[in-house]
């Protein structure tokens, strides 16, 4: 079964196909949404789980069930409508064709000025991907963008010390690949928005309420890969922010004050070069120790990431649960699909991250005034 709307909507069964006017007097039907939980044994439209919408109005409650459709709609209508010229756009900004990205931008977004300085080129570009992000990630985004809000102050008050601005212009080379990188999973997130989109759904409603249901798409071997490469790529993102806190308090990014209990004597980072070769939990504990970051740790939680990537983790579709040899019990499927749904929120704002990193690093940047610290 595909296609949001009626008229693209197409199944593919096997079976007869009979008109309306064949049907007998008293059909049994089945109605399904693969998009939808369900109860596995449901024969009629009694109960929650048999009737795809009834069970989204049971589940999230007449005040949130409104917000939840037009949350989904509306990142739908922009992965359908701007992420195809939006994606075109950042391709050529990656390429550094200056030329047809002014035509793109031109053509595709009605735009009369684009600019001719690295700020001005990046800004567009990252702005039209926000654009299609901010959507996908939807009205409860509010995790990443405080992470963001917080380290663009930081950030905002450290471009002015030298320091700063050389660790940003050394390692600038390597901030490129990784904005590809991260472009790139974004990108493949994005194209295969169905196959998590109803993760959300534990953001509007208490996903305990569906144990008992199960949702029936089988492509986690898809989304696991989506997951685990989202994760990885967020975890190397995340040395800009530690620069920029270290900045703040001491005035240079490799000078580490506080560091984390759970990170051993000897694995503690005393530069921004040490920080990049620590375990991905080592690297997250250190930016989750600062106010206001904590929730980053929510959305890249590691002992989840290890249970879902373990080897033998596998979809057990009937129980509609992700199970493995070493967790038994194992999560949701839609458990999972939330979990995926927070690492595309942290990749988001990471990706902004880099987009103040490399106009910070341009050779065409220049301060325009002396930034407060207070």
């Amino acid at each position: 079964m595909s296609g949001q709307e009626l008229e693209d909507h197409r199944v593919e069964l096997d079976g007869d196909i009979v008109g309306e006017s064949e049907l007998p007097d008293d059909p049994l039907v089945i109605t399904v949404d693969p998009f939808v939980p369900a109860r596995y044994d449901a024969d009629s439209f009694d109960g929650i789980g048999s009737f795809p919408t009834m069970t989204l109005m049971h589940t999230l409650g007449a005040d949130e069930f409104p917000d939840f459709m037009s949350d989904l709609a509306e990142a739908n209508a922009r992965v359908a409508q701007v992420w195809p010229p939006t994606q075109t756009l950042f391709e050529y900004y990656l390429d550094a064709n200056w030329p047809i990205f002014e035509k793109t931008a031109r053509s595709k977004f009605e735009l009369t000025e684009v600019g001719v300085t690295r700020h001005e080129r990046s800004t567009l570009a990252y702005q039209t991907l926000a654009y299609v992000t901010v959507a996908v990630v939807g009205t409860t985004g509010e995790r990443g963008a405080k992470v963001f809000d917080r380290y663009s102050r930081k950030h905002l008050a450290c471009i002015s010390k030298d320091p700063y601005l050389a660790l940003l212009r050394i390692r600038d080379a390597d901030s490129k690949g990784l904005e590809r990188d991260v472009f790139s999973i974004i990108g493949h997130f994005i194209d295969n928005f169905p196959s998590w989109s109803m993760g959300r759904l534990a953001r509007f409603a208490d996903v305990g309420a569906l144990d008992d249901l199960t949702l029936y798409r089988d492509e986690f071997t898809l989304v696991r890969d989506l997951y685990q490469q989202g994760f990885e790529l967020a975890c190397k993102c995340l040395w800009a922010l530690v620069a920029a806190q270290n900045t703040v308090k001491r005035s240079d990014p490799n000078l580490f004050g506080d560091h984390p209990a759970s990170v051993p004597v000897k694995q503690r980072a005393n530069s921004i070069s040490q920080f990049d070769k620590l375990p991905n939990a080592y690297k997250i504990a250190y930016v989750a120790q600062v106010p206001g970051w904590d929730s980053l740790s929510e959305l890249l939680n590691n002992q989840r990431r290890n249970a879902i990537g373990h080897a033998s983790a596998r979809h057990d579709l009937r129980a509609g649960r992700v199970v493995s040899d070493k967790d038994l019990a194992g999560i949701s499927y839609l458990e999972f699909l939330n979990e995926t749904h927070g690492v595309f929120e942290a990749l988001s704002s990471l990706m902004q991250v880099l987009r103040t990193v490399r106009v910070a690093a341009s050779p065409d940047f220049r301060m325009n005034a002396t930034v407060s610290t207070s």
